[in-house]
């Protein structure tokens, strides 16, 4: 079964993620909900430009779908850090823009001759893109959990 992808909104603009085709994904039950607080949505997007504004390779971004669960929710509130791409690992939350100009915000699994693989938290499948060196934006530097995730 595959899971909606995770969304991000930067600057009003949304960006759909995720594709899910190859096995041995790991499935995160969604029984186990996001972090929430009741901190308003705009009080965490203040907080997280906030953050952002303290190094001019950070951006914000607001997420939605179900690929990221339980880490991030629909309404978690990021900060983006914009990285060399050699210093990618394993494990590391990235978001990249994949052939259809999709913005993807996933987990890296591993490395190979193409580039990183990379699965959504809650996908039983991994991405059919690679995250490379062309199409990576950044990782994931700070998250805001707010009283609107869902």
């Amino acid at each position: 079964m595959r899971k909606h992808a995770f969304v991000t909104t930067v600057v009003g603009v949304a960006f759909l993620a995720g594709c899910a085709s190859a096995p041995n994904a790991p499935e995160i039950s969604q029984s186990v909900p996001p972090p929430r607080t009741d901190v308003t949505r705009s009080q965490a997007w203040r907080d997280a430009e906030a953050v952002a504004k303290l190094d001019k390779a950070r951006f914000t971004v607001i997420g939605a779908g179900e690929s990221m669960r339980p880490v991030y929710g629909e309404n978690t509130v990021l900060v983006l850090q914009k990285v060399p791409y050699e210093s990618l690992r394993a494990g590391m939350k990235v978001a990249y823009r994949n052939r259809r100009g999709v913005v993807v915000l996933h987990q890296l699994v591993a490395e190979d001759a193409q580039g990183w693989r990379a699965v959504g938290l809650n996908n039983p499948a991994e991405d059919r893109e690679r995250v490379t060196r062309s199409n990576l934006l950044g990782v994931v530097y700070a998250a805001f959990a707010n009283a609107d995730v869902e």
